[in-house]
């Protein structure tokens, strides 16, 4: 009897709550560009993303400044989990641009010199959307990437008058196509072939709004882009209206939440009276409201901590939130804040000189035996914020350290990569081709004297052919200022007026002779 009793309340278990339907994302946020002018919000709007959406229960690939390579495999990651899943979404935040009507996501490593780069150095948006396609029941796709992009504009000129009529403003209307699912969105930040805003805060408009509102329970994905759009252009004072084109057989939830009873028996005994409850919208709308206020709260904490970036901080939001949406991104920042302060706390006297390096006195020159053992990642070199000017530093520094990386130009590919590896491995360190901030204090200390030696070559060649510069146009300026005074008031030299008069002389003498 017992087991009977087992065996049905599972199966009435199973009836009421089904398992979790799979549910996938690849979110991307470009914005440390190498070869164009760089964006400050990508970054912030994917890793905010990416946290609403693992709480929504989506397994998240998601990447920051990624190059074309890192892109790559990211794309080929998720379109392996999205096969069979219920949602798909792709968010990409960065730089983007349209070519014949095709969108091309741009990562921070493109330099686009011609119409051959956008084969081999961009991503298009219809090549994820294929990956998107395979037994997927809905598709989304949110794209902050309808900036200002001088890219574009470069590639335009190079193309020249009569093929650049292909390159639009913005990007290109996506149309949607029946996959045999139940439909797809795709929402743009503004509208087919208009400019973005990047915003003045830490978030775009666009992601901004949708952060806030994605989540909002018991809110199809229809009505949370109409209260996006709303504040989008709100917000922007009008000049920013985000484009959704929507196509599905019908409401979709990312968030739903079972809702109380509409009404409720006023007596176990009495059945013919019942007593009506609040509305169930009044409910949703209620703990939308909570909802979004607790997000802020943790927002405002988070952004306090990541603002002051001290370990202190960090353990206060984790404090607060041990399971927030943050608490993985806190985690590392302690560890990397953490390896810092202790290859400091060796001997912290640091020295730098007028250039701003720092020199080697008081630097050990071997990392402590508990950094050896902390690898480097792709997450850990990121946080050291590096732009194209101080990557050239490093590729530099592995030069001198005997690692050679070719010409320093900024652009971290497998040459850099492997150079960084032997740098590891030759220091006990475990190779995998990423710095940590430790690893990068100790290069720093070991090439100390070279990198001066070397910038003051640099500063004595680049005296060297500004003096030569500077030599060349006074001798330019002498001899056209000789030329001009010689030509003056229509009189000649007299080796050009006795060269004239003999060859006029001859024509006349010979005419006579005849």
């Amino acid at each position: 009897m017992f087991k009977r009793l087992i065996a049905v309340l599972a199966i009435v278990l199973a009836g009421t709550a089904p398992a979790l339907a799979k549910r996938v994302a690849l979110v991307i946020g470009n914005g440390a560009y190498e070869h164009t002018v760089p964006l400050p919000n990508p970054a912030n709007d994917a890793e905010q993303m990416a946290a609403k959406l693992r709480a929504l229960g989506f397994d998240v690939v998601a990447g920051q400044d990624q190059t074309y390579s890192d892109m790559r495999r990211s794309v080929m990651n998720f379109a392996k989990k999205a096969y069979g899943a219920e949602i798909a979404i792709l968010f990409y935040a960065g730089h983007g641009l349209q070519v014949a009507g095709k969108n091309h996501l741009v990562p921070i490593d493109a330099t686009i010199e011609d119409e051959t780069s956008l084969d081999f150095e961009t991503i298009t948006v219809d090549f994820i959307m294929r990956q998107m396609s395979k037994d997927v029941k809905v598709q989304m796709v949110f794209l902050d990437a309808c900036r200002d992009n001088p890219l574009a504009r470069t590639l335009a000129r190079r193309m020249g008058p009569t093929r650049s009529g292909s390159i639009g403003n913005g990007l290109a209307e996506i149309k949607i196509e029946e996959t045999g699912g139940e439909g797809s969105v795709i929402a743009f930040a503004t509208s087919p072939g208009d400019v973005a805003l990047d915003g003045e805060g830490s978030n775009s408009p666009f992601t901004s709004a949708l952060i806030r509102h994605i989540d909002t329970p018991n809110a199809s994905i229809q009505t949370v882009m109409t209260r996006v759009t709303g504040d989008v252009y709100q917000e922007t004072e009008k000049r920013q209206r985000p484009w959704v084109n929507a196509s599905l057989i019908g409401e979709v939830f990312l968030n739903k939440r079972s809702v109380a009873p509409s009404t409720t028996v006023a007596s176990l005994g009495d059945t013919s009276t019942t007593t009506p409850q609040q509305p169930a919208a009044n409910t949703a709308g209620a703990t939308a409201t909570q909802s979004n206020i607790a997000w802020e709260r943790e927002k405002l904490i988070w952004e306090t901590a990541k603002s002051s970036n001290t370990v202190v901080d960090y353990e206060a939001y984790l404090q607060a939130y041990p399971n927030g949406l943050f608490a993985d991104f806190a985690r590392n920042s302690i560890k990397r804040l953490s390896s810092a302060n202790q290859v400091a706390s060796v001997n912290p006297t640091v020295s730098t000189d007028a250039a701003g390096t720092q020199g080697a006195t008081g630097v050990v020159a071997t990392l402590p035996d508990p950094q050896k053992a902390i690898p480097g990642t792709q997450v850990t070199e990121s946080a050291l914020g590096w732009n194209r000017t101080a990557r050239r530093e490093v590729q530099t520094r592995l030069n001198l350290a005997g690692h050679d990386v070719g010409r320093p130009d900024g652009a971290f590919g497998p040459k850099t990569r492997a150079g960084v590896t032997a740098w590891q491995t030759a220091n006990g360190i475990v190779p995998t081709g990423f710095f940590t901030a430790a690893q990068y204090a100790l290069l720093t200390a070991q090439t100390a004297t070279q990198y001066s030696a070397y910038q003051a070559e640099v500063n004595r060649k680049q005296k060297a052919a500004a003096a030569s510069r500077s030599t060349t146009t006074r001798r330019n300026n002498t001899t056209t200022t000789t030329r001009r005074n010689n030509n003056s008031g229509g009189s000649m030299n007299p080796a050009g007026a006795a060269f004239i008069g003999g060859v006029v002389g001859g024509i006349i003498g010979g005419a006579i002779g005849r």
